[in-house]
């Protein structure tokens, strides 16, 4: 009989992802959806790439206590995907904190009291590298923690990523199950889009590769693989050296202008649209003003970010993909997809 895996988030791009590497491995998944309207498509998503057979859906909502217990029984693991991600910065720092902190104490105590075994949670470095006062470059690990009271660098997201992982810490730890829970953190994410409902670097891709960019902002992020971050997950399971860990999942660091060039490599006939410098620090703040996508950049313009993943290599047994393979395989799948 396969081992049963809960996975929450199932439409997202990451878990779909790993839904697709539990599945290939022989694990039964049952996955979260918010609405059960998003069964079908993820379905058949999902079904081009791994056998469905041990594929099931549950419908539950993070803000709602209802079904979380009745679901997680009789499952082993336990990978808490879910997560809100907007798509502009909200005014309220606050807003997203009852899905992110609320939704993942109701998914770990549903995993506590169903007697799991193990508990993944995605979580991601904007929980550890956002503080003032930087030293530029900034080296940072999984030790560090952003800064939640810094008001003007830490926004809704970083908040709520930053307030939900620590709640999952605090939790398993007064429990006595700190090493029952390891945390996956990546950086920006990127690879294969898979289907039209990718995540928001898949938009910003899209919009480099459409010309939308005349230049880009100064602006660094640790290259995180879409498929790493679902390999990391599965490769936890019954891993006893990753228990209580914070993993960083992403090969290497590179500026925006960089990545562009990475896109430009693999996909020559759109390099002409492809930015080829860097924007001015002020362009990319005045900008900020009508976008507030750019505002999330403005903490970090100009520095350049630095971490050693190879620890998380090592536990996790495998290497990360390069970012050059990563980006040519965001683009082309951009194109594949056709959302240029």
């Amino acid at each position: 009989m396969s081992e049963k895996v809960f996975l929450t988030g199932i439409s997202g791009w990451i878990a779909k992802h790993t839904a697709i590497e539990l599945l290939n491995q022989g694990y039964e998944v049952l996955g979260t959806v918010r609405n059960k309207i998003l069964i079908e498509q993820t379905k058949e998503t999902i079904s081009k790439y791994a056998p469905i057979d041990n594929l099931s859906f549950v419908e539950l909502d993070l803000v709602k206590d209802d079904g979380w217990n009745e679901a997680a029984q009789g499952c082993k693991y336990i990978f808490h995907i879910a997560s809100p991600f907007p798509i502009k910065v909200s005014k309220n720092r606050e807003s997203l904190l009852p899905p992110a902190v609320d939704g993942t104490l109701r998914v770990l105590n549903a995993g506590i009291n169903a007697g799991v075994e193990q508990i993944i949670k995605t979580s991601s470095i904007v929980a550890m590298f956002r503080k003032p006062n930087r030293s530029n470059p900034y080296t940072f690990g999984e030790n560090d923690w952003t800064d939640e009271n810094w008001i003007e660098g830490v926004n809704d997201y970083f908040l709520s990523k930053t307030k939900a992982e620590r709640a999952a810490w605090e939790l398993m730890e007064s429990k006595g199950l700190k090493n029952k829970l390891t945390t996956i953190c990546p950086g920006g994410v990127f690879g294969d889009a898979l289907d039209k409902k990718g995540g928001t670097s898949i938009e910003y891709v899209r919009q480099f590769m459409a010309g939308k960019f005349p230049g880009a902002p100064k602006f660094a992020v640790l290259i995180s693989d879409v498929r790493d971050i679902a390999k990391a997950h599965v490769a936890c399971i019954g891993n006893t050296k990753v228990g209580g860990r914070r993993l960083i999942v992403g090969k290497e660091v590179k500026k925006l202008v960089e990545l562009s060039q990475l896109m430009a490599d693999a996909m020559p006939e759109y390099a002409k649209k492809l930015p080829k410098k860097e924007l001015p620090n002020f362009i990319v703040k005045l900008i900020s003003y009508i976008d507030s996508s750019a505002k999330t950049m403005i903490p970090d313009l100009g520095i350049m970010m630095q971490t050693d993943p190879t620890y998380a290599e090592k536990l996790l047994g495998f290497e990360f993909k390069p970012a050059k393979d990563c980006m040519a395989e965001n683009a082309k799948s951009v194109v594949r997809l056709g959302l240029v």
